[in-house]
């Protein structure tokens, strides 16, 4: 099985041009119905690998993936033109054509209509602070020297 070796030596702070980011989604998918189609590990470690190809012809950061029997955990980060709604149609939409196309067998075997994965997901916003710190923040910028 394939592991991805995740760096921690990337920069939190990405500078664009016209614009500086840290932006991280903690987003996950599950399968239709929850069936366990991803528990065989040759699908999974092919999987991951085609994750990471479309995130790096993306240009997303991943920090980190794990691929459950029933659903998809990825960390990654993201332009802020990228909205998660479009970085989850792109992930979830890419696999599931390229599932079918690369195990047909096993994904007709657990997903009869077509589709691999539920029309739902989990997408949440990861900084390096808190929310009642950038609160607390706001509410004393005019307490600041600087305004």
């Amino acid at each position: 099985m394939t592991k991805y070796e995740f760096r921690n030596d990337e920069p939190d702070i990405i500078h664009g041009r016209g614009y500086v980011y840290n932006l991280n989604y903690h987003i996950v998918w599950c399968t239709k119905y929850r069936n366990q189609a991803l528990a065989n590990p040759i699908i999974v470690d092919s999987l991951k690998g085609k994750i990471l190809q479309i995130c790096r012809e993306n240009e997303y950061t991943v920090k980190a993936l794990e691929i459950m029997p029933t659903h998809v955990h990825i960390l990654l980060s993201a332009k802020p033109q990228e909205s998660v709604t479009n970085i989850v149609k792109k992930l979830k939409g890419i696999t599931a054509k390229w599932l079918f196309e690369k195990y047909p067998e096993t994904m007709k075997e657990y997903f009869w209509g077509g589709h691999v994965w539920s029309p739902s997901y989990y997408a949440g916003s990861i900084g390096v602070t808190t929310e009642s710190v950038v609160k607390k923040y706001i509410e004393t910028q005019w307490n600041r020297p600087f305004h």
